[in-house]
């Protein structure tokens, strides 16, 4: 199968599919796993094996910083200090679903007395 049958079938442009194939692009969305796969004929979870997320280590210290953060957050800590200004942060545990119905929480917050907010 071409890049341009595979390009037509998903509905995507062919550069997309061009890149995806060269490994320029690693991670799909579960909307476009699935309209890929069932291009392909394939699996959804085939693609989700392969597929690669990029994680923090790309971010430079205000990241890690950040990261640390959430991770306070998460494990239920709610008196922290704001990285900019010292102040306190108010902080908040959000829950949801993703789209294949699978718990999940990510971590809010954002200071008084500045602009700083953890989203």
């Amino acid at each position: 199968m071409s890049v341009w049958e595979v390009a037509k079938l998903c509905r995507f442009k062919v550069q997309r599919v061009e890149e995806l194939e060269s490994g320029l692009e690693t991670w799909l969305s579960a909307a476009d796993r699935q309209i890929i796969a069932k291009a392909l004929a394939i699996e959804p979870a085939l693609l989700k094996e392969v597929e690669t997320r990029s994680g923090l280590s790309d971010f430079d210290e205000i990241g890690s910083k950040e990261k640390l953060l959430r991770q306070e957050i998460l494990s239920g800590k709610t008196k922290l200090a704001c990285p900019q200004c010292a102040g306190l942060l108010v902080c908040t545990v959000e829950n949801a679903f993703d789209i294949e119905d699978r718990p999940f929480h990510f971590a809010k917050a954002f200071c008084n007395e500045c602009t700083f907010i953890l989203r």
